[in-house]
């Protein structure tokens, strides 16, 4: 199946491009189950929303006063910031035309009565903070600080505080600017949006950091008076909120992949899409559940007395897509978090409806901010922009009971001592306004008071941890005494914020790494989380690493802990390996390094090295294979990576021959020790692959051997490859002969591994199996066999002599076999597939319609579909757990209506991000490969190809390499399979569960038909489209044009009537007819029951058909003509359908169908 790109708000996926016509097509937009309505007064919209017993949600702002709401902060005078875009979807950077908004209520009704304008001039403002004398607004590419220097209430000052963000996607644009409890600003950045930070000229970091932060995906922070930029986290999809739990930890809402996160300073996180750093450890999310499908937009950790218990310190969640705000709990798993979901908070029941932002309020209710527009996703806006909504926009109060109203006060006018005693607010907005404000003002006269707050055991735990926040945020250094006791807390958050905090926050920097040493036997792991990340920030070298081994020893079981300290000892790796691999001896680390799982990343991390020196493998071999200290699992794991990295040639030449030399008496030891040694199997693996052939028999006899387990013989067929074994090719034979004794998973295994043979003969092994091979293996074979010249002849060959039919390969393989620029080759593609584009065809359009008129058509059978999928789709995407996944698993992504359906599968290059264009790579050694990009790094570029195979190539190997403008899912799957298998397929990925769940249902819009009428010529192109692809008209006659649900038998169908007794209605469109091939007009037609009509076709002027439609020319009502075309082959034509009055009598001409067919 197709390679999806996904995005903001869960759904950035491809879709058709559409004119201004089509923009009354979007009748039931992305992610929409049925089409929206219309909007819904902010009144109505209140009645129509559901909320637990005793809540209920009041309208604070409404249009015209808000519209397009984009992002919101509230300040400490209670009034709401409320970002607002026009502009969206726009790309192009520059002055626009939205405003930051200021809504205050002023009497304390509940209703937002006074309304200013603080800054216009923008373009899709999407994040925006207040504090530190100013407003931070996210303005792409620029983060922005704006004042007000006079007091009229209107930024009169702007300055750019960092620049260079992207807007190539502007749904991922930076956004949700909060202030962290550490007293720096943090926002979000999308994994489609890349962007090459840099600070403005003039900076004093400028100097300190030219080259500025190159990301995309990531959670990043600026200190509010340096203004120094840092990359926090990396990793997500298109996160779009950040939360602070009352331990000041960030959660963030992501969508498409899983919604909740745990982010943690250094961390590297799962992403969506695209290449990770090379030897990144990822992490995942905290969940296991999900909730209504996968858009989440705004995350807050909601506490407040305003609600009774059962709702307080739960994160709530904006789900767009399901038109809800979600709710987890959060519970601890050592230095991370688990979540667990409770039921949703509000329900919309309104298509509408957007949640964009959740913040609790100064009464302690949680507000919602509601974008509200019918079109969720930004396909939808970009296909049709003027459909958006552009004068409407909500902002929601959920209230319990008669929770009191809030006004009139100014927490920026409260003394220090007044502030403080905020701090015991059970009300989180409170206690975060009050504690950041004491942050700014940074008094002397507070810090003690804030000091004994934090230390008072009877205070109440929350205004003690806010303390010590606004301590840390201050501009003044903690004293040595508080640290110190700090330090010693009885509390382990507050001893894992001292740790955290003491960092540029000491006078005396020793203090730091005295707690440090201090706390070396903490038993908690945020203690020891903060203690690695600290430690990383303070050592270098041999220190660091010692100090984090000291620390995974102890919790080599954690989630979060062994992660952290690799990401932070990987980088000295290059250098300090062998130092590394003493502090491991010193240490007695070696059963912590395994058990973590950190064995196989520092062996691959030390055989990457760029330095030919052997002496740290042979090392870390020496280590693992000690008769006494040894470990023969972790053994086992670095011989396989060892013989990977030399089966990959990654390891060649010098550096090849001083690794032979260096590890050959540890192989001839186990080797010689029997092959009965537990070591015996992986160091003959290593031996043959150095080419060392003292073990080969015995690896040749696993390979043949159908009672060795698969991995071993996958592993030994991997060696004999890499060892060129002249008899590699018989035990292939065999395997691909035995059907019985040798499993479809172990074929598929040796095609994967084939291509870094160079035989001519691998071709015809393959060849002739090809016929016998499982239907879903077949492609694999295609997909070998297309890596090579000399074997793409004879597969050329082959289907030149029908042995295998044209479209055994896809249009992206096609494109491969030109890609070798073997002229003989391109001759024979040309021969059979005529002139290929590399980039894609703008004609995908009409295809999409007539593919949905089939479709629709001719019901299939979901169980052969299934099959289907997996023969085809299945090589890249998984759904209900078959296939592979190359691409996203398609389960929840990629199939939320019918129309989205289509175009992702027949039109997937229309919008495609970076992340999923396919990359073409020839090697030195003749090789053509085709995938995404993995890794791609100085040492080597790895890709992820057809069937979910990784191919690593190293960089020295690459002869060229080049990223594609399409998609790795190639164009033209209905010219691959038969049409009875596309209907089979679409019955299985139209089903909302596997075929076999009595509970399935289709997705909306499969068979649906929404009849209309139009008199509007603009509306007839998306009336005819249902029917007849490329064709409108520009006038029809009684009635109007006219989609009917059924007519005659048959379900959609499109009336006309001609114009007048003299003039016809004319179907009108314009084709280009492809060179050798025969193409038909193919026609569907019908007549009232009381009348008939008379119908011409004209092509070019020329009239090729002229006949009565009526009773005694139609079968069962309907009449179903072709007209050949054939004679117009390579040329472009226009072709006129003409409902020509007869008799005048019900002259209604009824159109089941009108397409041009291309055989």
């Amino acid at each position: 199946m197709k390679q999806f790109r996904f995005g903001v708000l869960a759904c950035s996926l491809l879709l058709l491009v559409l004119s201004d016509a089509f923009a009354q097509r979007i009748l039931i937009p992305r992610r929409h189950d049925k089409p929206p309505g219309p909007a819904l007064s902010p009144a109505e919209a209140v009645k129509k929303m559901t909320v637990p017993p005793g809540f209920s949600v009041e309208v604070v702002a409404a249009e015209p006063d808000v519209i397009n709401p984009v992002a919101m902060t509230i300040d400490e005078r209670g009034r709401f910031w409320i970002c607002e875009s026009i502009e969206y979807p726009r790309r192009s950077p520059g002055k626009g035309r939205d405003r930051v908004k200021v809504l205050e209520d002023v009497d304390g009704d509940g209703k937002a009565e006074k309304v200013s304008i603080f800054a216009d001039g923008l373009n899709i403002p999407s994040g925006i903070a207040v504090g530190h004398g100013g407003v931070w607004v996210a303005n792409a590419p620029d983060i922005l600080f704006l004042q007000d220097t006079d007091g009229d209430g209107k930024a009169d000052k702007r300055r750019v505080v960092v620049t260079g963000f992207g807007r190539t996607d502007t749904h991922e644009l930076p956004n949700s600017l909060t202030w962290g409890p550490d007293g720096w600003l943090y926002g979000l950045n999308g994994v489609f949006n890349y962007s090459h930070v840099k600070y403005p000229p003039g900076s004093p970091h400028a100097k300190k950091n030219p080259n500025g932060f190159k990301f995309t995906c990531a959670l990043f922070r600026i200190h509010p008076r340096t203004w120094e930029f840092q990359i926090f986290a990396a990793g997500t999809s298109n996160p779009w909120g950040i939360a602070w739990d009352n331990e000041g930890s960030a959660f963030i809402s992501a969508c498409v992949i899983d919604h909740l996160w745990h982010l943690t300073e250094t961390g590297y996180y799962h992403r969506q899409g695209g290449p990770y750093p090379p030897h990144t450890w990822k992490l995942g999310s905290i969940v296991k559940h999900k909730h209504q499908k996968a858009a989440y937009c705004g995350i807050t950790f909601f506490d407040s007395d305003a609600y009774p218990a059962e709702y307080r310190e739960k994160l709530y969640m904006g789900n767009i897509h399901g038109g809800c705000l979600n709710v987890d709990v959060l519970q601890r798993d050592g230095a991370t978090y688990f979540a667990k979901p409770r039921p949703d908070f509000l329900t919309a029941n309104d298509a509408w409806f957007m949640p964009v932002v959740q913040k609790t309020g100064p009464d302690g209710c949680l507000y919602v901010l509601d974008w509200y527009d019918r079109y969720h996703c930004y396909q939808d806006a970009n296909a049709d922009p003027k459909g958006i909504d552009r004068l409407r926009g909500r902002l929601y109060r959920i209230r319990y009971k008669n929770t009191p109203r809030v006004a009139g006060f100014d927490l920026s006018k409260e003394s220090d001592a007044e502030l403080i005693a905020r701090l015991h607010s059970p009300n989180v907005y409170f206690r975060e306004n009050a504690q950041r404000l004491l942050s700014e003002r940074s008094s002397e006269s507070s810090q003690p008071l804030l000091e004994r707050l934090v230390l008072n055991d009877k205070a109440s735990r929350k205004a003690r941890m806010h303390a010590f926040w606004a301590l840390l945020g201050m501009s003044r250094p903690l004293s040595s005494a508080f640290f110190e006791k700090a330090v010693a807390h009885s509390d382990p958050s507050f001893r894992a914020w001292a740790i955290r905090g003491g960092y540029g926050n000491l006078a005396n920097p020793l203090a730091l790494s005295a707690a440090l040493d201090g706390t070396s036997d903490d038993p908690s792991s945020d203690v020891q989380l903060q203690r690695a990340i600290t430690a990383s920030k303070l050592l270098t070298g041999k220190a660091r690493m010692t100090r984090l081994l000291e620390i995974l020893k102890r919790h080599a079981d954690d989630k979060l802990i062994p992660h952290v300290a690799w990401q932070n000892i990987e980088p000295l790796l290059e250098e300090d390996a062998e130092d590394f691999l003493d502090v491991i001896a010193d240490l007695d680390a070696q059963p912590a390094v395994i058990s973590s799982g950190m064995l196989p990343l520092l062996a691959e991390r030390i055989l990457a090295r760029h330095d030919p020196n052997s002496a740290a493998i042979v090392t870390l071999l020496a280590m693992l294979t000690d008769e006494q200290t040894g470990d023969a699992t972790g053994a086992r794991q670095f011989l396989g990576a060892v013989a990977r990295r030399v089966q990959n040639r990654e390891i060649a030449g010098d550096r090849l021959a001083s690794l032979k030399a260096a590890v050959a008496p540890t192989i001839k030891q186990i080797l010689d020790s029997g092959a009965d040694g537990p070591l015996y199997f992986d160091t003959a693996l290593l031996a043959i692959s150095l080419k060392d052939m003292a073990g080969i028999p015995a690896i040749r006899k696993v390979l043949s051997s159908t009672a060795a387990p698969e991995t071993q013989r996958v592993s030994a067929l991997n060696a004999l490859v890499a060892a060129g074994d002249e008899s590699l090719l018989e035990s292939v034979e065999g395997i691909f002969s035995d059907r019985k004794r040798n499993s479809p998973a172990l074929r598929a295994q040796v095609l994967a591994s084939l291509g870094k043979l160079r035989q001519p003969q691998v071709a015809d092994v393959v060849l002739s199996h090809y016929k016998t091979l499982e239907p879903e293996l077949q492609p694999r074979a295609v997909e070998l066999l297309t890596q090579r010249v000399a074997w793409s002849k004879r597969l050329l060959a082959a289907i030149g002599k029908k042995e295998i039919p044209a479209n055994a390969l896809n249009l992206n393989q096609v494109r491969r076999l030109l890609a070798t620029g073997d002229k003989q080759l391109a001759g024979q593609v040309a021969k059979t597939w005529g002139t290929i584009r590399d980039t894609r065809n703008p004609q995908r359009e009409k295809l999409i319609t007539q593919m949905k008129q089939h479709i629709r058509g001719n019901p299939g059978d979901p169980f052969a579909g299934q099959k289907v999928f997996k023969k085809v789709c299945g090589q890249c995407h998984k759904l209900y757990g078959e296939g592979f996944e190359v691409g996203p698993d398609i389960t929840l992504n990629g199939r939320n209506s019918f129309d989205q359906l289509l175009s992702n599968v027949f039109d997937p290059s229309l919008v495609i991000g970076a992340a999923y264009r396919a990359n073409t790579v020839v090697t030195t050694g003749g090789r053509v490969l085709t995938g995404l990009v993995v890794e791609n790094s100085q040492q080597r570029v790895i890709l992820k190809t057809q069937g979910g195979k990784l191919e690593t190539i190293p960089r020295g190997e690459i002869e060229v390499f080049k990223a594609s403008k399409i998609s790795m899912m190639p164009e033209e799957l209905e010219k691959q399979i038969k049409p009875k298998e596309m209907v089979d397929l679409f019955a299985f990925l139209v089903l909302d569960r596997p075929p076999s769940d009595s509970d399935a249902r289709q997705l909306p819009g499969v068979r649906e038909i929404k009849p209309r009428s139009t008199t509007n010529p603009k509306e007839f192109a998306d009336i005819l489209s249902e029917i007849a692809p490329g064709f409108t008209t520009s006038a029809v006659g009684e009635g109007g044009l006219r989609l009917l649900k059924e007519h005659s038998g048959r379900a959609a169908v499109v009336q006309t009537h001609p114009v007048n007794r003299e003039k016809a209605c004319v179907l009108r469109g314009t084709f280009e007819l492809p060179a050798g091939k025969k193409s038909l007009l193919a026609l569907s037609v019908s007549h009232h029951p009381q009348g008939d009509w008379r119908l011409i076709a004209r092509v070019n002027g020329k009239p090729l058909l002229d006949s009565i439609v009526g009773v005694k020319t139609t079968k069962n009502g309907w009449a179903e003509l072709t007209v050949d075309l054939s004679s117009f082959a390579g040329k472009k034509v226009t072709i006129e359908l003409h409902n020509h009055p007869n008799n005048w009598a019900n002259e209604f001409g009824y159109w089941g169908r009108a397409a041009v067919i291309s055989e």
